[in-house]
């Protein structure tokens, strides 16, 4: 311990002895472990932070599969009430199950009307999950039942909203038009079972949904065919994941005998609800695209430690004389790799602090680049424990990395030799090969991060190029709840009568429109049988994206109408029913065939609906998705509880979207209107991350670029300094400069092209890892690795143009001296 004390003040004193290795070391190092240290954070409270509940670890959720039925993304599906019913009498894996549904909920009576969160539990929810309220209480088991209108809100809506006052509960508020009681406040920082979720919520007992909900999720809640509910259990002690899926696996084979109609093809899955935190169907992606940050941070670290590798070596040659006379003194190999590894690590952790700075300061401005459709307060970006211990190993751990083979190199010294020269020969120790293979590998390791950058770069451009199948530079909506209005049918008929009239006399509003859906907005999925297969048990219906329009909803969107034709005012509810169809549907079901003409019904639906056009193919949910289809059904037969209403505009709609909420607004001031903004603006939101990816690759990529850069400077000044002996010999003997320079410059760039070589051998098969993240590109995209070989290879060239440039000017006669 004293001899690690010693090192540790010796190491110390080194940076006053040499400052500006110390300073560069130290920033080299910052930015590396700074890098790292961000992506970790983020990583961290997205993908390690445990949910707020007990045990979190014997908490699993349970998803419906589907072999037919795979809508973009999602593979795990939500779950029935009766079947979740069935699983709950059934299993007996569980000491505990609940499910919930999530609903908005508009709160008024209190200013401008606000929709928040809300969910709609089974009465053992708090319970299963273990969560405990800070005031009252939580639902009890009757409560579940309807007639008990009664609500546990989250901490941060207390606070925020109702000024935390403990005498709050009791107190009557107002949600959906419907009186409910405040009886609890849930424990701060708890969200439910999501991670990224809004921290204003509210939970109401499942028996409330008539009284709170209209349209589609209360005629289906109690239907076993709508997937509308979200299981969990907590497993019984000594029952594994793999125990309790088998188990209810066998209860949905007997479901699907039971039920062969709504259940014909649907399983169940069960995963740690750790996993479900941020949506099941998008935690792979989350997490290749966080590995992949990971991977070219570290690649950004692992440069720097090269570069600085390559300057311990090249100190060290200084610095050989002192390890001479260390080891004369009796200072044995591992005392001088001790004392030299101390030094690194020293170094390391003095550039590991500086990096938590700049994790400090990035984490910040990367969260002020968030979606939109995130609150700010979604996720905490700490700089907690966790974050200080990867720091800090990462420090210690990079500090040995490049401090290593330095340190070994320098205690293999010839202690005769070295005093007998007195350490001014030490520069001809045999270290340029060691120095050529870290100019290499620096090069290979900045050709990945770089290739990375440039896939997602033109990811990007491919996502900005492509065509949505409708004009969107001229269109804004907004969207509005007329169930939470609790309106009778012809109430919210009128209601989105009197909004499109209103906005079509806005100066600036060309046409206007409605849909239950905006554009990108996805829509209700619904199982769909062809006529003639609708009876026969064998065939079961296939999941289809709905959209209600009204009849002038094609010539807003200007989305082109293939053939037959649109809805018109005469399709009413006394008329045939009809419904427009996409391409992609029509090649669905009938390949081959007119789609003019068919018919189809959906699942316990007795009407027959008549295809009457088919429009182009256009994006559902978001952009590079594969072709959905779509089914499109007037408004005027089919009235839908929520809708979109859409403006398209003479010139740029952001001019007069707030004067077309305003008026819509007056219609009714307690109807909470909501995404307020132009196509183009839900576009950019949706291709965030694939920006940011792009954003951020590219800042790694350049900054391993500059690394590598320097590190090839590096050498190639370390070697024309080491051979300015020999560059005078020659051309004393006549060798022109230009001939110098030339033989400087090969050899930088023949470290280039073995570089760029082993680089491309490695990037390949990395690329094809990430092919789910990109969007339109190849990921073995010439384009990208021809430009980003040639990059590297310009600044290879430059780095040694310098050095070269310098041993041109060597005067032999001076050269000739030079030791």
């Amino acid at each position: 311990m004293d001899g690690l004390l010693q090192d540790i003040r010796f190491a110390l004193r080194m940076p006053l002895r040499r400052p500006g290795f110390a300073i560069v070391g130290v920033l080299t190092l910052a930015l590396g472990i700074g890098a790292n240290t961000t992506i970790f954070t983020l990583v961290n409270a997205i993908l390690l932070h445990a949910l707020p509940v007990q045990d979190a670890s014997r908490l699993v959720d349970l998803f419906t599969t589907d072999q037919k039925n795979k809508i973009g993304n999602f593979a795990l599906l939500p779950t029935s009430l009766l079947n979740y019913q069935d699983y709950e009498k059934q299993s007996d894996v569980f000491s505990g199950m609940a499910a919930f549904s999530n609903v908005p909920l508009t709160l008024t009576g209190r200013g401008e009307p606000k929709q928040l969160q809300g969910f709609l539990t089974t009465a053992g929810y708090f319970d299963v999950l273990g969560v405990k309220p800070v005031v009252g209480r939580t639902f009890l088991p009757e409560e579940e039942k309807p007639g008990h209108p009664v609500v546990v809100v989250s901490y941060s809506l207390w606070v925020r909203e109702f000024g935390g006052d403990p005498s709050f509960i009791g107190q009557t508020i107002t949600l959906n038009q419907t009186p409910v009681t405040v009886i609890g406040v849930a424990p701060a920082g708890f969200k439910g079972s999501f991670l990224l979720g809004p921290p204003d919520e509210f939970w109401l007992p499942l028996g409330m949904y008539r009284e709170v909900t209209a349209g589609v999720f209360a005629q289906f809640l109690e239907n076993r065919r709508g997937l509308l509910m979200n299981p969990f259990g907590r497993l019984k002690p000594g029952v594994t994941q793999v125990q309790a899926e088998t188990e209810l696996a066998a209860i949905a084979a007997r479901l699907r005998k039971e039920y062969p109609v709504e259940n014909e093809g649907r399983g169940i899955a069960v995963r740690p609800m750790s996993e479900g935190a941020i949506g099941i169907n998008f935690r792979g992606q989350a997490v290749m695209a966080g590995g992949m940050m990971f991977v070219v941070t570290g690649f950004v670290l692992v440069i720097a430690c090269l570069n600085l590798a390559n300057l311990l070596l090249a100190r060290a040659a200084a610095r050989e004389k002192e390890m001479s006379i260390r080891t004369a003194l009796g200072a044995g190999r591992w005392r001088v790799v001790r004392q030299l590894l101390t030094e690194s690590v020293m170094l390391a952790l003095a550039g590991g602090a500086l990096g938590l700075v700049v994790a400090y300061v990035s984490r910040g401005v990367l969260w002020s680049y968030r979606p939109p459709f995130l609150d700010a307060n979604a996720v905490a970006l700490r700089l907690d424990a966790r974050v200080f211990a990867f720091a800090f190993g990462v420090s210690v751990l990079t500090g040995v990395l490049f401090g290593l083979v330095p340190a070994l190199r320098s205690s293999r010294v010839d202690i005769n030799e070295s005093l007998k020269v007195g350490g001014r020969q030490g520069g001809a120790w045999k270290g340029s090969l060691l120095r050529n293979c870290l100019v290499v590998a620096e090069i290979a390791l900045a050709l990945v991060a770089l290739v990375g950058g440039g896939l997602f770069i033109r990811s990007m451009q491919q996502a900005q190029q492509s065509d949505p199948g409708f004009e969107s530079k001229r269109l804004a909506s907004m969207f509005f709840d007329v169930g939470s209005q609790r309106y009778t049918p012809e109430q919210g008929k009128q209601f989105y009568k009197e909004a499109v009239e209103r906005a079509r006399t806005i100066p600036g509003v060309e046409s206007a429109t409605l849909s239950s859906n905006p554009p990108f907005g996805g829509g209700f999925l619904r199982s769909i049988f062809p006529e003639g297969t609708e009876h026969d048990p064998a065939r079961r219906g296939v999941l289809v994206t709905t959209n209600m329009i009204s009849p002038n909803y094609f010539e807003t969107l200007q989305i082109p109408l293939l053939k037959g034709r649109v809805p018109t005012e005469f399709d009413t509810e006394t008329t045939t029913a009809v419904a427009v169809v996409n391409q992609a549907m029509a090649k669905r079901f009938w390949p081959g065939e007119e789609a003019i003409g068919k018919r189809f019904t959906f699942f316990q639906d007795p009407v027959m609906r008549e295809v009457v056009g088919v429009v182009a193919t256009t994006v559902v949910n978001a952009i590079g998705e594969d072709p959905q289809p779509q089914v499109f059904l007037p408004t005027t037969q089919y009235y839908q509880t929520f809708g979109s209403l859409e403006i398209r505009t003479a010139g740029d709609p952001s001019t007069v979207l707030g004067t077309v909420r305003t008026a819509v607004q007056q219609i009714n001031p307690n109807m909470p209107i909501q995404f307020v903004q132009t196509i183009e603006e839900t576009m950019a939101q949706g291709l965030w991350a694939p920006r940011m990816g792009a954003a951020l690759l590219s800042i790694f990529g350049l900054l391993s670029l500059v690394l590598a850069a320097i590190g090839v400077y590096g050498v190639m000044s370390y070697t024309v300094t080491q051979r300015t002996q020999e560059f005078g010999i020659r051309m004393t003997l006549g060798a022109q400069p230009s001939a110098v320079l030339r033989l400087v410059v090969r050899e930088g760039i023949l470290l280039a092209v073995i570089g760029l070589a082993i680089g491309a051998a490695v990037a390949v098969p990395l690329a094809r890892l990430i092919v789910s993240l990109l969007i339109g590109v190849n990921p073995l995209d010439p384009l990208t690795f021809g430009g980003v070989s040639a990059l590297l290879a310009t600044v290879a060239i430059l780095a040694c143009c310098i050095p070269a440039l310098r041993a041109t000017r060597v005067d032999p006669l001076i050269a000739l001296r030079h030791e």
